[in-house]
This record gives structure tokens, sequence and C-alpha cells, in this order.
């Protein structure tokens, strides 16, 4: 159970942080393009941490490197209170990207050797998003009372309280009992790790990479359309609140027809989002998104996990190329609105990309 509280409270925090970083770079300044090199900062740190602690974590003991990434999470989410410019912003995210990547495969195949099933682990980090995507609209919107004293104060409230949820994980994590591991040699690039599941990292990543491309300027979209803070938190509480029942009934099922079917769903649900008039037609696509990424991540870790003894490795490699995502899907994302496609565009290349990533599932897996 602690486990389980730990990915509630660490993804509660990062979504709040993520969800007003594209308004907050605008305030200080930032062009479309700009903003996708903010997001592709954070998910290349994550990468670069994801692929070094997932590996290292199979040779030593996990909880290690649970505390050490709660702690640098803990600081570094708080530094982004004093992000005064574009640059700092870009390495200050690319710090908190980074101390994400240290914990959450460990975090994910300590849970699995506790004989705990991933599907109901999973879906506490989906609450986390939920909670976090609504925590961060509520702060955000009763923090515009007090832009009179400076107008970034309501994203400041938002970076003080994801940093006082890290460190409550942090003692939590002091707290966890050690569990039997089996100890893997990996080598430092694990190429045969890669070799046997690549079918299923570059659906990933074609699939993220998509998402992630719409990401980055969802929150302009959804304002243009009409929402406000508070509506912008309340879409992430509702997709991320969805996911968190969907996922507890996965666990049971096959594999490779959750990935599929999820690949199938986000395809359509990339596609759908250029039809709204207004944010409340929104809602029933995000629901829709819970069920298309419920379905793909649960069918990822019961796949990784059950088929390759270097556990944290393999899904260090997942956790990495979803980063390589968010990387790349922001500045594609960030671009294409730049050069003048618009946000339609955007989810038109999005829609494409989903596509091409079942097609490689369906024929290949």
């Amino acid at each position: 159970m602690k486990s389980n509280i730990i990915l509630f409270l660490s993804y509660t925090s990062a979504m709040m942080s993520s969800v007003f970083i594209p308004n907050l770079a605008m305030e200080l300044g930032a062009t479309n393009t700009e903003i996708g090199l903010i997001g592709a900062s954070y998910g290349l740190t994550i990468f670069l941490s994801s692929f070094i602690f997932g590996r290292a974590s199979d040779m030593r003991d996990r909880r290690s490197f649970l505390k050490l990434g709660l702690f640098s999470a803990t600081v570094f989410f708080f530094l982004q209170i004093f992000a005064y410019d574009v640059r700092s912003l870009i390495i200050i995210r690319g710090l908190a990207g980074f101390s994400l990547g240290i914990f959450t495969a460990p975090l994910i195949a300590y849970t699995y050797e506790s004989g705990r099933k991933l599907g109901n682990f999973a879906s506490y980090g989906s609450l986390g998003w939920a909670f976090g995507g609504l925590l961060a609209g509520v702060i955000a919107q009763q923090g515009e009372a007090f832009i009179y004293i400076n107008t970034l104060l309501p994203y400041w409230a938002v970076f003080l309280l994801s940093s006082v949820f890290f460190l409550i994980s942090l003692l939590i994590a002091l707290r966890l009992p050690e569990v039997m591991m089996v100890r893997v040699s990996v080598p430092l690039f694990p190429k045969d790790v890669i070799k046997k599941n690549w079918v299923v990292y570059l659906p990933v990543f074609l699939r993220h990479t998509a998402a992630f491309s719409i990401w980055i300027i969802f929150p302009l979209y959804l304002a243009e359309l009409g929402a406000t803070r508070f509506w912008i938190g309340a879409m992430y509480f509702i997709n991320a609140g969805t996911q968190f029942f969907i996922m507890r009934q996965l666990d049971w099922k096959n594999d490779v027809r959750l990935i599929n079917i999820g690949l199938v769903v986000s395809a359509l649900v990339f596609l759908s989002y250029v039809f709204p008039d207004n944010f409340y037609q929104v809602i029933p696509i995000q629901i829709l998104l819970a069920i298309s990424f419920s379905y793909l991540y649960v069918g990822n870790l019961k796949y990784l996990t059950d088929n390759n003894r270097e556990k944290s490795t393999s899904v260090g490699i997942l956790n990495s190329v979803t980063s390589i995502s968010m990387a790349v899907g922001p500045l594609l994302g960030g671009a294409i609105a730049q050069i003048g496609g618009g946000f339609h565009a955007v989810m038109y290349f999005a829609a494409g990309l989903a596509f091409i990533g079942l097609a490689v599932s369906l024929f290949k897996l």
C-alpha cells in the first residue's frame, strides 16, 4: 500500500507542475517553439535518468533509488518557483524531469516483486494525475485574486505544493520494507532487451510522440475554446480520474489485446480533437482518452514484466521511450503550431502517427 501512496503523491505533484507550464512560459515571453523546447528539456532528462537508473536498480537495492529520486524531486520541483525567463525555465524543468526518471522504474519493479497487481498499482498514478490536474486548476483559479502582488503567484503556489507532496512521498519511502529481488547483471547498453521488446517500444514511441505534440499546446487550445483555468485543470482530472477506475479492471486481460485496443482508440481520440466548437465538447473525448491510455499502459507493463527477467531495465526503457516522445512531441507540436498550421494541424499530425504505431503493433506483436 505504501508504494501506491508514493505513486499517487508523486504523480499528483508532477501533473500539478506540468499543467500550466505552457501558460507560465508565455507569461515569461516564450514563443510556441520555445514552449516546445521547455517540454523537450523535461522529456529528454527523464529519458536519460530512466535509462540509467532503471538498469542500475536491476543490480542494486531499488529502495535506494526511490529515496534518491524523491529527494531530488522535492528540491527541483520547488526550484521552479525561481524560473524568471525562458532559459531558466528550460534548465529547471530539465532538472525536475531528471529527478522523476530516477525513481519511476524502480518503484514499478519493487511493486511487482511485492506481489501486487500492476493494473491496480498503475491506477493510483492516474488518480494522482487526476487530483494534480484538478488541484492545479483550483489553485491557479483562486490565485488570480492575488495577481496584483505578482502575476506568477498562482504558479508559485502550485510548485510549492508539488514539492511538499514529494517530501511526504520521501518520508513514506524511508519506511518501505525490503522485498526479495533477483539481481540481474545488465550491460551498459542492454541491446538484447531492446531487440526483444522493440515491437512494444516503437508503437509506444509513435503514439506518445503524437500525444505530447498535442499536450504542449493543449491548455492554449482549451483556452481558445473558452475554458477558464479551473476548467483546464478539470479536463486533466476527467481524463486521469477515469483512468483510475478503468486500470483496476485490466489485470486479468490479455496484454497484446490491451495494447492494440489502446492504440486504436488513441488514434481516434487525437483526430476527434479537431471537432469541438467549445470546451464542453472536449469532455467525452477526455473519457475516450482515458480508455486508450489505460489499455495501452497496463498492457505494456504486463507484457514487459511477464516476459523479461530484467524487469526494471525493460520498464526503464519503456519510460525512456515515453520520455523521448516527451522531448520530440513538444518540439513537433510547437513547431507545427508556430509555422502556421495551428492547433488543428497538430492534431491531424498526431492522429497519423498513432495510426502508424497501430499498424506496427498489429503486424508485428
